[in-house]
């Protein structure tokens, strides 16, 4: 039984080998192959390219489209900031003038204001 056994691994050993031979020589699919279903070789390989291509601008557009909104958003936040600023610049200029125009004599604080804290002596 053992030497049917080795005949038989020796004989898918070799098969094996001529499998791999013919492999990387080539001889799998012969040219008859190809020249049978030319048409078919032909139009599989441009529709792969074609998927190829979609895939690739697809992915390209969807790039395009987060860095779009990354940008987007530090762009709002940016015009968030600027519009407080102004928006308080202008109040501020607005109470100023109309203190001036009263002839109040007041003016906006420099320094911010001090804190006074009282302790009761004993």
């Amino acid at each position: 039984m053992s030497k049917r056994f080795s005949r038989i691994t020796q004989q898918s050993g070799q098969h094996l080998s001529k499998a791999t031979e013919s492999l990387a020589q080539g001889r799998v699919v012969s040219s008859r192959f190809f020249r049978k279903y030319m048409v078919q070789t032909i139009l599989t390989v441009l529709l792969l390219m074609i998927y190829i291509a979609n895939r690739y601008d697809c992915v390209t557009g969807m790039e395009t489209i987060t860095r779009l909104r990354t940008q987007y958003q530090v762009v709002r936040t940016q015009l968030q900031r600027e519009r407080s600023i102004y928006m308080t610049s202008i109040r501020e200029s607005a109470i100023q003038h109309k203190a001036d125009s009263l002839g109040l004599g007041l003016a906006i604080q420099q320094q911010p204001p001090y804190q006074l804290t009282y302790t009761p002596a004993e």
